[in-house]
């Protein structure tokens, strides 16, 4: 059976490279060109072999494939801030093993960092993805059976099967109207899903309906819509096909300092403390004018 994303023992995975396996070497096969440590697996001492012909570094790593079990922040340097999470189901290519750290990137949203090693268990193919501001995992397909666990928005699970409205998992029974199908694009579901995170909290690289960053709403929102959206602020900015005259529902609305979501003509979803709707005119008091809105994808 696959595993759903979901385990109560976490399970450590095999290094891709560890202080005692050699690094191999590789040629440079064309022009050195700059890249993005953020979203591309490159550090002073340690590069994925995938950027092998884009990039000199002294050792590559292959990257090896594995799934969260467990929500858990992704850090810019082991013990340092979180500039993301990885949610579970997840799908996570681990390049190094040191220290209880495992360095990578996640292949959700793109970023490159540091999570617990013991976060991360063995590859799965996920399904479906956590549309509903949270969904319990039940252990029969009954809403009054035991929740033997809580999957925030923006989790993956892999279905085995359906059952009276509910999913089949390796570890429970899940709402089939608490998921969408990973691969289902719908536009509209960008202002629908922004609009039930409200009353979340604002959190450091959270992008779960456990808690956001400005950037993690956006993403979330749009991740959950099926639609493919960088995951830090700049990205987003830059990823932005310009609206119309005026921003409409699903646009996203750059400031300077801050990012929404429109979800009708006149207001927006963001977070500031905790995910608040509010006017697009009273954002811009406090924000001053936006520098761009439009969509993404």
């Amino acid at each position: 059976m696959q595993n759903s994303g979901i385990s109560s023992r976490p399970t450590t995975p095999i290094p891709a490279v560890t202080a005692s396996a050699p690094r191999e070497r590789h040629a440079l096969t064309g022009r050195s060109v700059r890249l993005d440590p953020r979203i591309d697996a490159v550090r002073a001492d340690l590069t994925d072999l995938r950027l092998a012909d884009r990039v000199f570094a002294p050792h590559y790593a292959e990257a090896q494939a594995q799934t969260a079990l467990a929500a858990t922040p992704l850090l810019v340097a082991p013990g340092g801030i979180a500039v993301s999470e990885l949610l579970p189901g997840d799908a996570f290519d681990l390049l190094e093993l040191s220290g209880g750290f495992a360095w990578g990137r996640s292949l959700t949203d793109g970023v490159v960092g540091y999570i617990d090693a013991g976060a991360l268990g063995e590859p799965v193919t996920a399904t479906h993805i956590v549309s509903a501001r949270e969904a319990a995992l039940h252990e029969a397909p009954d809403r009054n059976a035991a929740p033997l666990a809580a999957l925030p928005m923006g989790s993956r699970i892999a279905a085995l099967g359906e059952r009276d409205a509910f999913l089949l998992t390796d570890h429970g029974y899940v709402a089939a109207e608490a998921v969408r199908p990973i691969g289902e694009a719908d536009a509209a579901e960008v202002a629908a899903a922004a609009l039930r995170m409200i009353g979340a909290s604002e959190r450091a690289g959270g992008r779960s309906g456990a808690g956001v960053d400005a950037a993690g709403l956006v993403f979330l929102a749009h991740d959950v819509a099926g639609v493919a959206v960088p995951r830090l602020p700049d990205l987003i900015a830059a990823a932005l096909t310009p609206g119309g005259d005026a921003p409409a529902a699903g646009d996203v609305v750059v400031f300077a300092d801050h990012l929404a979501i429109m979800v009708d003509a006149v207001s927006a979803v963001h977070v500031e403390g905790r995910v608040a709707r509010e006017r697009l005119s009273t954002l811009a008091e406090r924000h001053g004018a936006p520098v761009a809105y439009g969509r993404i994808g």
